[in-house]
């Protein structure tokens, strides 16, 4: 499916960026595990492996309306505009 092969090489490109330690280091913060465990995985992988843009979209708003999201976004933004 080119969908599923498109977002592997989206993955693929961001783990071989020049951010990809930032951002490894990132999620691996107390902040990034704590978010990361409210995200259902599995339907994560299911919404992306089926381009389910609405499903993701919603995933994204509910991390993105608490304090702690909004906050690693902007730790996220700014690590992948400045590699750091």
């Amino acid at each position: 499916m080119k969908q599923d092969m498109d977002l592997e090489k989206y993955a693929q490109q961001v783990r071989q960026g020049k951010n990809a330690a930032a951002l490894e280091k990132l999620a691996s913060t107390e902040e990034g595990v704590k978010l990361a465990a409210q995200v259902d995985g599995e339907r994560l992988t299911q919404a992306a492996q089926q381009g389910d843009m609405q499903a993701l979209a919603n995933m994204l708003k509910g991390i993105l309306s608490t304090p702690e999201g909004k906050s690693f976004a902007a730790q996220v933004e700014k690590a992948v505009r400045d590699g750091q």
